[in-house]
């Protein structure tokens, strides 16, 4: 395949016409000035409160097509059940678990109870060294049947669980396990990446970007051995998304 081809093939995926410009309408966030940023930024956040059953319903779908087993649960109780289901099916003992805010309403201590399964919370805390615990706990993530992650954002148009690094908020979590629940609640949704990258230019502008951001659109996958495509082999190989609402 030759660079013309390639190139058409991705104008074709994104739905542009041969021939066709970018308009300032789609102007990227990178071309956007301050103002414009704390502007877009704030008719984001309103498009999320307006749309948020839409965008949920969207996601539902996308995340399936990527790959994620989804299940659709009204309240936290019924998201905490499932989960439960889970653990109780892969048959895990080692659950480790972020501390995002989503994951507190599951009780997730309580409804593991019976399962056999042990539970950790992967923070850090400032009662000892801090690289010693690093190792320790990344020692654990890589022992751990399953990584419960909730998410900062979920993307409707792909399919995709965003976590932005910060305390008690480890990649690790959703990338050594090999099993990942990601737990998605109504409101964390928006519809594509380009509202993404504007929410994550507005946070640089006030200095508060973190280190790193994840970007999760299904389970692993790669072709590098004979064009073969495996999935798990650079991650987890099954991923559950949770949606409450």
């Amino acid at each position: 395949m030759d660079s013309k081809e390639f190139i058409a093939n991705v104008r074709r995926s994104l739905g542009r016409e041969e021939g066709s410009q970018v308009t300032p309408s789609e102007a990227t966030h990178m071309s956007l000035s301050s103002q414009q940023v704390e502007s877009w930024a704030q008719a984001i956040t309103r498009g999320i409160e307006a749309h948020a059953d839409e965008y949920m319903g969207q996601l539902e779908k996308t995340a399936v097509e990527a790959g994620w087993r989804v299940a659709r649960c009204a309240t936290a109780a019924q998201a905490a059940s499932h989960i439960r289901n889970i653990v109780r099916d892969v048959e895990a003992t080692s659950v480790l678990h972020s501390a995002h805010p989503a994951l507190e309403a599951l009780h997730l201590g309580e409804t593991l109870i019976g399962t056999g399964a042990n539970l950790e919370a992967m923070v850090l805390n400032d009662t000892s060294d801090r690289e010693v615990q690093r190792d320790a706990l990344r020692q654990k993530a890589i022992n751990a049947d399953i990584g419960i992650t909730g998410v900062d954002y979920a993307i409707a148009e792909t399919g995709t669980a965003v976590l932005l690094a910060r305390k008690g908020v480890s990649r690790v979590v959703s990338l050594l396990p090999p099993v990942h629940i990601a737990v998605v609640e109504k409101g964390q949704v928006l519809p594509s990446l380009d509202e993404l990258f504007t929410l994550r230019r507005k946070e640089f502008l006030h200095n508060n970007l973190g280190s790193y951001m994840n970007l999760i659109s299904g389970p692993s996958r790669s072709a590098d051995i004979e064009y073969q495509l495996v999935t798990g082999v650079h991650g987890p190989g099954e991923v559950h998304m949770v949606l409450i609402g």
